[in-house]
């Protein structure tokens, strides 16, 4: 968890040193849009510092991609085979978790989902009405890990649960009046 916090403490720096890069590119362009008379103090040769910041900003956009993509969560556990496969079908106001695939003519919904700590899991996550938020709380309800559910497609949510306790699904989109009761949990063993 310390090296998660750490990884996202150094994203957000990433981010906020691009935000500063991106503020100092916008003056210097805008201080360079003025071609400059023999008299006055202006940029010589706008077009050429243009091309030359175009250059710069574009290795740094490149950088910035190559550094956090990776690390997105979608990534993360890309390249690991999950060791248990769940089913996730939200349904207005309401999910239902199963081990296996849900038949969305007569879905099931199976009570008691358990997972195994310390290794991958998959969530295949879908909605059988409208758009659902799909997020996973620890026992403290904090975000760990969200995706959308949507209507006719099937995301896939892998996630390595490090500590054993009940987790809380919570869905974060406003889906209708009965938003707020839109809970389920399962055990991470």
């Amino acid at each position: 968890t310390k090296y998660r916090m750490k990884e996202q403490n150094l994203i957000l720096g990433l981010f906020l040193v691009c935000a500063v890069v991106i503020s100092a590119i916008f003056i210097l362009i805008y201080k360079s849009s003025k071609k400059a008379d023999e008299e006055e103090d202006g940029v010589k040769n706008p077009l050429k510092k243009r091309m030359i910041l175009l250059i710069v900003w574009s290795g740094i956009l490149v950088v910035a991609f190559s550094v956090t993509l990776p690390k997105s969560p979608y990534y993360l556990f890309a390249k690991e085979t999950p060791g248990k496969v769940v089913y996730v079908a939200a349904m207005q106001y309401f999910f239902m978790m199963s081990y296996d695939a849900i038949d969305p003519k007569s879905p099931k919904n199976e009570p008691n989902i358990e997972v195994p700590s310390n290794e991958v899991v998959e969530f295949r996550v879908t909605s059988l009405d409208v758009n659902h938020g799909f997020a996973i709380y620890n026992e403290d309800y904090e975000l760990i890990t969200q995706t959308q559910a949507m209507p006719g497609y099937v995301n896939k949510l892998r996630w390595k649960f490090e500590k054993p306790g009940t987790y809380h699904i919570l869905c974060l989109e406003f889906c209708g009046a009965g938003h707020q009761i839109m809970k389920s949990s399962f055990t991470v063993l």
